[in-house]
């Protein structure tokens, strides 16, 4: 299934700055979702191991 985008004008004129509030925003998820995987790597790292 794929999504037909509406035609017309796109929401952001070319050249036009990003909003810092939404650059901001989306470094913090980006650094929470990498502290995620790093964090369920190390878990799984773990589980891999034998029992001493």
């Amino acid at each position: 299934m794929v999504a037909d985008a509406a035609p017309g004008p796109s929401a952001a004129p070319v050249g036009s700055k990003p909003d810092p509030r939404i650059v901001n925003l989306l470094r913090l998820l980006a650094r929470q979702a990498a502290r995620d995987f790093i964090q369920a790597e190390k878990d799984n790292r773990k589980r891999d191991r034998l029992p001493e």
